[in-house]
């Protein structure tokens, strides 16, 4: 049964109803017909000795019949059922008055010398017939009365005809009277089912309602969904070419810095030059905050857990940091555990160190202490410090993008305010989370915890590169540097030149394929965002096939956008991100070389 169509669903609910009761009776009238045109077969075929009455009875039975079967079959239209129900409601009534006249006029031939037994049989028919109505108009009874209305109007008519035509046989006009009551009794019986019916559709258009609504809510709640993606792929894409676009002058910057702190220079320049350093490092400190968040957002942090000492971890964090609490004058401690666990050694030193600086950047009196302590098989990490606090209803917020309670005026000493929000991420990825609790004005404590390894056996010494002479690793080696910004062009030709490398650069792809063509490379350096939409990877890949062998490749880039990044990593390159200082380019180049 269709209970809601988009004309219906425009109507009011009562003529809603009366559709859906409309078409339930058609469907009734459709199932019903065969065996009320039988039954008329039966009662013609028992009363035959009545000669050309019955049988021009039956013809008219057999018209009925015929009509209605092929006005549900062939004619009948649920569009015209929603568009206009009352005008196939009166339809209704009078084809059912019809049938209902048929049937009550057989009464009238049957009291015409009828036999006891044939007067039986016609009233357990006509029982039938008035029972079957029930079923047939339960859903509608308001055309249930017009056709009991009709029957006990023509009852009534032959009751009294009977009475003239035969008044010494009151059983024969008796029983129009007793069809008339239990026509009654039927028709109450419909009433209850027009009932049972009636409250079946309000329900059921009630829940397609609420299906339609919850359908739309879900439609919305997806297009929001659809929008807030959208939003967040925009943001991504935005902070990718910021960075992207801020790290090529800086790391130009760097590289012409390193070359001029390597010329004759008079104290008062080389402390000119080591302040420029000193801010180009602040600005490259904070891309590699973007750069990290935007690695998270990418799904390249892939954890790779290994055993290794906390301690030693926690050790070099203090070492690193400490220099920036002996400036404000506060006490930073460190308390070892002597425990080993068994996670990514470089997130778990990500997520110390935007802790330990936080507590840092807003401690002004007393201290910071690091700890940690054993929890079963896992060992929890801690951070306290004695800052400025942290209001409970903004718990919460501090691990949201750029979100910095203590830096309304946005001072860059302080940072993006993304390192707790890097953090909580990358916890995440490891299976664990950052805790906090807060006490304004007196301080906070920052926790996460760590799987403990099964072993205590000393891990494998973090990679390291071994110096190489540079006869070694400089002796005839070519290497194609492309990239599409000219002064990154220049500062890598001199800096790799002033090491002793044989250097060719290229502007575009072609370019770097006519230049491996002519000699091939032993090392290649390349941006990842070249002109016309072309990129780094592209490049690698046309001169290995070209030279038919694996060559050595080094993509220093400052694009951060997360599906880049990705693209990226899957090719078998080494990547550094810019900017990066010139010392980490040679070390790097040294190590790929003699590796």
């Amino acid at each position: 049964m269709n209970i809601l169509t988009l004309d219906a669903r425009h109507a009011s609910a009562d003529q809603r109803i009366l559709i859906e009761q409309i078409r339930i009776v058609y469907d009734m009238l459709g199932r019903s017909s065969v065996f009320t045109l039988v039954l008329s077969a039966f009662v013609a075929l028992v009363m035959r000795e009545h000669g050309p009455i019955i049988w021009g009875w039956f013809a008219f039975q057999v018209a009925l019949k015929l009509a209605e079967m092929i006005e549900v079959r062939w004619f009948y239209d649920p569009a015209k059922v929603e568009a206009a129900p009352q005008t196939m409601l009166h339809r209704l009534y009078v084809t059912q008055s019809l049938h209902a006249a048929g049937w009550a006029s057989v009464l009238a031939i049957a009291g015409q010398n009828v036999s006891a037994p044939e007067l039986v049989f016609v009233v357990m028919a006509l029982g039938g017939v008035l029972s079957g109505g029930v079923t047939t108009y339960g859903a509608l009874p308001r055309v249930h009365a017009v056709y009991i209305g009709t029957f006990i109007g023509v009852s009534l008519v032959t009751a009294l005809f009977l009475i003239v035509t035969i008044p010494d046989q009151p059983a024969f006009y008796l029983m129009p009277v007793l069809g008339m009551i239990y026509c009654a009794g039927t028709y109450m019986n419909t009433r209850v089912s027009g009932q049972v019916y009636y409250t079946h559709i309000s329900l059921s258009l009630a829940n397609a309602e609420l299906a339609e609504g919850l359908a739309r809510q879900v439609d919305l709640a997806e297009a929001t969904r659809r929008e807030a993606e959208a939003a967040n792929r925009a943001k991504s894409t935005f902070l990718a070419s910021a960075s992207h676009d801020l790290r090529q002058p800086i790391h130009a910057t760097g590289l012409f810095l390193s070359l001029l702190r390597k010329t004759r220079l008079t104290s008062d320049q080389q402390a000119m030059a080591g302040n420029a350093a000193d801010a180009l490092n602040a600005s490259s400190q904070m891309l590699d905050a973007l750069l990290d968040f935007s690695r998270v957002e990418a799904g390249v942090v892939v954890p790779q857990p290994q055993n290794f000492a906390f301690d030693d971890l926690v050790r070099q964090l203090e070492t690193e940091l400490g220099p920036l609490a002996d400036e404000k004058q506060i006490v930073f401690r460190v308390h070892e555990s002597g425990l080993h666990v068994h996670a990514d050694q470089a997130l778990v030193r990500i997520i110390l160190l935007n802790l330990m600086s936080n507590a840092i950047r807003y401690t002004a009196s007393g201290g910071v202490l690091v700890g940690a302590r054993r929890r079963g098989d896992r060992l929890v990490a801690e951070v306290w410090d004695t800052g400025i606090g942290i209001a409970p209803d903004k718990l919460e917020l501090i691990f949201e993008e750029f979100a910095q309670i203590g830096n309304p005026e946005r001072d860059r000493i302080k940072g993006l305010g993304l390192g707790l929000a890097i953090a909580r991420r990358m916890a995440r990825l490891m299976g664990s989370d950052i805790e906090v609790i807060s006490m304004p004005g007196r301080g906070s404590v920052f926790r996460f915890a760590v799987p403990l390894a099964t072993a205590s056996a000393s891990p494998p010494s973090p990679a390291r590169m071994t110096p190489v002479p540079d006869d070694v690793a400089v002796h005839g080696a070519r290497v194609i540097v492309l990239d599409d910004d000219a002064a990154i062009r220049q500062g890598l030709h001199a800096l790799l030149a002033q090491a002793g490398y044989d250097v060719a650069t290229a502007e575009t792809v072609e370019q770097a394929v006519a230049s491996a063509r002519v000699r091939h490379p032993d090392m290649l350096i390349c941006d990842y965002r070249l002109r016309q939409g072309r990129d780094g990877t592209e490049a690698v890949r046309l001169i290995r096939e070209q030279a038919g062998r694996h060559i050595p490749a080094l993509m220093i880039t400052g694009d951060t956008h997360p599906d880049r990044i990705a693209a990226a990593e899957r090719e078998d390159m080494h990547i550094l991100y810019k900017p990066v200082d010139a010392e980490r380019i040679l070390d790097t180049l040294m190590m790929v070389l003699t590796h």
